[in-house]
């Protein structure tokens, strides 16, 4: 995995006018790694408030590239805690892979979609059912992105298997879409809003809306020996979690220099995209249909309980 920019507590709290406590307990070191994207925001403010450091946890994290290398760094002991993306948890577990997930993060929401499949302000296309044939873009075959399309596709009475995907970073689908490249692209933020603030491009439709109405789509995760050994650790930075996922849900103007500084996209720009929600509690509700849909998409050979992939301490609902 390719190693991004170290951001610990004390970078973070830099972009922040709060004078910071100083801790003399010894405190539980935690290497974490995350795509820098905005449901790394609730992590951010535990470290920036430090809610990390009252739990007695020193908590460092690392830029990643992609669910996928996050996954395999947490496995192979490079990093203690991943934000991994929930094909990449899925397609793990069946392999064997031992980790668990000990946190929510992402959650879709229908009502608020943060996703949208996009083309060409000018674009003939009207919805996903003039997509037969067409160039699709996912940022990775068999993930979300591209099970989602597809599930809108078939929902939609059109052949999946004759849309023709390619894989493209999100960031490089609106220019991908005005070369003509491809004729539409599923994106999600922050460059869903950049792309719409241009006024060049328009949505034919919200795809996740056909795995589900509500669903996790990356979540907390370390290997399953790791919470055996640490399990007091994982325990507080579950806490931790859900203490600053309750503010960063509700607070996005508090948060939004937090983001900016991680992912270094402008702060007016965080301040005027729609934000994510990320979950309080791990619900085997959230996280079945991303199950049944790799199942129904031959990414797994078939279907399994999402309690498999709940660690049998992360936090219940109360």
């Amino acid at each position: 995995m390719r190693r991004g920019r170290l951001l610990t507590a004390a970078a973070v709290a830099a972009v922040t006018f709060a004078p910071r406590r100083a801790f003399t307990q010894a405190l539980t070191p935690l290497r974490v790694t995350a795509v820098p994207n905005d449901d790394v925001t609730p992590f951010l403010y535990a470290q920036q408030s430090g809610l990390f450091r009252r739990a007695g946890l020193d908590v460092s994290i690392v830029q990643a590239t992609s669910g996928a290398a996050i996954a395999a760094a947490v496995v192979s002991g490079s990093y203690d805690i991943g934000l991994i993306s929930m094909m990449a948890s899925i397609t793990g577990h069946v392999r064997g892979l031992p980790f668990v997930m000990i946190a929510p993060s992402l959650m879709y929401l229908s009502s608020d979609p943060a996703q949208l499949l996009l083309v060409l302000k000018d674009s003939p296309f009207k919805s996903v059912r003039d997509l037969a044939g067409k160039i699709v873009s996912c940022s990775s075959i068999r993930d979300v992105s591209w099970i989602s399309t597809r599930a809108s596709a078939d929902q939609n009475g059109i052949d999946s298997e004759s849309i023709k995907f390619v894989e493209l970073p999100m960031a490089a689908v609106p220019a991908a879409l005005e070369q003509r490249r491809i004729d539409a692209g599923s994106i999600v933020n922050p460059t869903l809003d950049e792309a719409l603030a241009t006024g060049h491009f328009r949505s034919i439709g919200q795809p996740f809306d056909a795995v589900a109405k509500r669903w996790m789509i990356a979540a907390w995760c370390t290997k399953s020996d790791f919470v055996t050994k640490n399990r007091d650790a994982v325990d507080r930075f579950a806490t931790v979690m859900r203490t600053a996922t309750l503010y960063a849900n509700t607070h996005h103007a508090e948060t939004a220099p937090l983001l900016a500084a991680f992912t270094g996209i402008e702060p007016a720009h965080v301040l005027a995209m729609k934000r994510v929600t990320c979950g309080e509690y791990l619900d085997p509700r959230d996280i079945q249909p991303a199950i049944d849909a790799a199942a129904k998409y031959k990414i797994i050979d078939k279907s399994f309980p999402a309690q498999e992939l709940i660690s049998p301490y992360a936090l219940k609902p109360r």
